[in-house]
């Protein structure tokens, strides 16, 4: 029954362009510029990254993403995006990883934001699969860059506010997608450099989130769903705090574990 309705619902939806305009920008630092250089920011995935439900990329998840990361920092951003709608983890891995990169200014992030899956999860593929091919992409997408670049998967999201999708297939599918996306942050927790952003919903209160379709957001939802990640992914962009010096001269403290009943000392807790 699932198969069947989700079938339906892709041949049913209406079909919107993806956004127009230049795939590329950078946004301006406040005041009289920061030091430091813009932090530079790839996109790659499916309808979302590529816009759908925006006039153009400045407006659409991309553009806003950057411009949000920018209020958030006081660090220009500039960004570039290699997307297609209708994409899943495995076609944007064959097909759009080349778009990563620009190789007429070499220019080449150093963050790529990953917003796919959803087309994953209306085809039903298995969270295994799903897990696997995420381990592709990160795989693929280290042979291009290096190690040290970030990876960071937006979560899928929430479909409980998606009424276009019907009555009887939306609570399973929404528990469905909640696996995929638990195989995602499996694929994080256990890469160097991976990360998972928890993706969130639509805001609670009235308005015009929602484009046209009733499945993408529109260009004021894109911005409000910036925000929300922005705000989770600017502590990336931040470096890394110094370790703080011992303040005794005695070097580090060190805490003996709790004992067990008395017996064998307890491993120390991990977080």
């Amino acid at each position: 029954m699932l198969t069947r309705s989700t079938r339906a619902f892709r041949k049913h939806l209406t079909r919107l362009p993806e956004a127009g305009g230049e795939t590329s920008g950078v946004t301006e630092a406040p005041g009289a510029g920061s030091p430091e250089p813009a932090l530079r920011m790839a996109v790659v995935g499916d309808s979302v990254a590529a816009g759908v439900g925006a006039p153009v990329l400045r407006e659409a998840l991309p553009g806003e993403l950057a411009a949000a990361l920018t209020a958030i920092t006081g660090r220009a951003v500039s960004w570039r995006v290699s997307a297609r709608s209708g994409a899943t983890l495995c076609s944007l891995r064959k097909h759009l990883l080349s778009g990563l990169t620009d190789p007429m200014t070499r220019w080449t992030p150093d963050l790529v934001v990953v917003m796919a899956g959803t087309n994953d999860a209306m085809r039903l593929r298995s969270p295994w699969a799903l897990r696997r091919e995420a381990q592709r992409l990160v795989r693929d997408i280290r042979l291009r860059l290096g190690p040290d670049v970030p990876v960071v998967f937006a979560g899928l999201p929430d479909l409980r506010d998606v009424d276009v999708l019907p009555r009887s297939v939306r609570g399973p599918l929404r528990l469905y997608v909640t696996l995929l996306d638990r195989q995602l942050r499996v694929v994080a927790r256990r890469g160097r450099r991976v990360h998972h952003l928890h993706s969130g919903g639509m805001p609670e209160f009235p308005g015009p989130w929602m484009s046209s379709d009733r499945f993408h957001p529109s260009a004021q939802g894109y911005r409000a769903w910036a925000r929300v990640l922005a705000g989770r992914l600017s502590t990336l962009t931040d470096p890394p705090a110094p370790p703080a010096p011992p303040t005794d001269g005695a070097g580090p403290i060190r805490i003996r574990a709790c004992a067990a009943g008395g017996g064998r000392a307890a491993s120390p807790w991990r977080p």
